[in-house]
């Protein structure tokens, strides 16, 4: 299946490529197929791209320029002597195709095969995949994840074979006794679910310290039956019950949590949630041992939303078993899940409103895991929970400061159950694969929109980019806390969005 003219081909591939090269310090993406656009060369501005194709199957040339920093030719001996030139040792590889620029995947991988095999990174993306698994084999390369993509913009059969190798991923082996990972786990009002919450990940070799925010209900009783099977820290937070819940408050007493615990890694995890790797079958403990021992300090996930399609789930039950449809979070605020990390002193939670852990000389593995999410298992826990348990107990100091808005747009009366054609339904492995990029990298979640002057002329980029930084900076987070700058603070915001 080669892309419709005029579509773009493969269109999650460079959003994949470009996060990789980011997280692990690589410099050039070698685009084998153009791939690259505009918008995700602003994303990234650090990297150089390098635009290569078969010339002469191509049915159009790519314009020189922005956003390729060259381009070469595999069918010319000039292309050849600049290929030999770039140093692939701190590039990733991407192969595309068949499409306009390369007609033959695996014959372009075998004229490049000292380039791929230098190259910590290579990512393929075909629709003629059984050659380039039977190179691949030949040579002896793995390939580190493999599922499916869009090979077009129009592909909702999802037609192609995304193929992702990775040298710097360390199996490691099995994590040894003393590899210690701790869940820091919130609640408030959790009494159906709290129970399989924590058996779950004691079951994945992973401790549990629960701070709650005061519940009314069963839950800090069932948590108290764990105590010596796992749980190894139980209280309430803050030291007497208030009328307003206060996240700020929350995540102080979680850094101070984790800055005294004896644990290798450290896991921000509410009591709805679910955590997994990006491997089959490894369990959350495992999985961050992989991580570490490839040399990341930080974990970032994508967020799976999974909703009620009736209202038969039995308290106690087994949440994950249950709840079989979801649909992937792509709003912006859960695009940013850095919520796992490696405890080697004080992380800032609260900044971020718990969005990432941030400290110094952090690494955030390029790979996301799965923050699997139940926020709602019936229509009345719906109902309970967001108009009793949440909305009505917000602080209003936080709202102002645009936290716990997620619950806005929710109505009395509304239905929180959902029909299933509606949202996808989790068929284990096959349904990860077939959303390979999305769940890895959020890969297409959110399509990044710019303003024609950002995309230009190289002002217009260069304006752009120092904008996108600022309103990312903790000069713009002061900013927005004093009421005369949050104009100027929010049409800034505009500019760098």
């Amino acid at each position: 299946m080669k892309p419709e003219s005029g579509d773009r081909p493969y269109p999650e591939v460079a959003a994949l490529a470009g996060r990789i090269a980011s997280l692990e310090g690589l410099s050039t993406i070698l685009d084998v197929g153009f791939s690259w656009t505009p918008e995700i060369a602003l994303l990234y501005p650090e990297l150089d791209v390098v635009g290569i194709g078969q010339w002469g199957t191509l049915t159009r040339r790519r314009p020189p320029g922005f956003p390729f920093r060259g381009q070469s030719d595999l069918e010319g001996r000039s292309g050849l002597r600049s290929l030999a030139r770039l140093d692939p040792s701190r590039s990733v590889v991407v192969l595309t195709g068949p499409s306009d620029s390369v007609a033959d995947p695996s014959r372009v991988l075998a004229g490049l095969e000292a380039m791929v095999r230098a190259a910590p990174v290579l990512i393929v993306a075909t629709t003629s995949p059984e050659p380039v698994l039977a190179w691949l084999t030949g040579a002896g390369l793995q390939p580190s994840f493999v599922g499916r993509t869009r090979a077009n913009e129009q592909d909702g059969e999802r037609a192609a074979t995304l193929l992702i190798l990775d040298r710097s991923i360390e199996n490691g082996g099995a994590a040894p006794a003393g590899f210690r990972v701790v869940a820091i786990m919130t609640s408030y009002n959790e009494e159906d679910v709290i129970g399989p919450s924590i058996a779950k990940l004691v079951a994945d070799g992973v401790d549990v310290h629960l701070i709650d925010n005061w519940s009314t209900d069963g839950t800090y009783a069932i948590a108290e039956q764990f105590l010596g099977r796992g749980l190894v820290g139980l209280e309430r937070s803050p030291d007497a019950p208030t009328d307003h819940f206060q996240l700020g408050s929350l995540l102080r007493q979680v850094e101070t949590v984790a800055a005294g615990l004896d644990a290798d890694w450290c896991v921000n995890h509410d009591a709805d949630e679910r955590r997994c790797g990006p491997w089959a079958g490894v369990g959350l403990r495992e999985a961050l041992w992989r991580v570490d021992r490839s040399g990341f300090s930080a974990v970032d996930h994508t967020v799976i939303n999974y909703r009620p399609i009736d209202n038969g789930f039995a308290p106690g039950g087994d949440f994950e078993a249950y709840f079989r449809h979801f649909e992937i979070g792509r709003s912006l605020d859960l695009l940013l899940q850095i919520k796992a990390w490696k405890n080697t002193g004080h992380v800032d939670l609260t900044s971020s409103g718990g969005h990432e852990a941030r400290f110094a000389g952090r690494r955030v593995f390029p790979y996301k895991f799965e923050l699997k999410h139940y926020p709602i298992r019936s229509q009345s826990h719906g109902e309970k929970k967001i108009f009793r348990d949440r909305i009505a107990r917000w602080d209003p100091t936080e709202r102002a400061l645009g936290w716990h808005v997620h619950y806005d747009d929710i109505v009395p009366q509304q239905s929180f159950l959902r029909a299933p054609q509606d949202l996808i339904e989790d068929r284990g492995a096959e349904t990860r694969a077939r959303f390979l990029p999305e769940l890895l990298a959020g890969a297409g979640l959110v399509e990044p929109s710019f303003p024609s002057w950002a995309l230009g002329s190289m002002p217009g980029r260069a304006f752009y980019r120092w904008a996108h930084r600022f309103a990312r900076g903790r000069t713009f987070a002061l900013l927005r806390r004093f009421p005369p700058l949050r104009i100027g603070a929010r049409m800034l915001r505009r500019l760098a969005r």
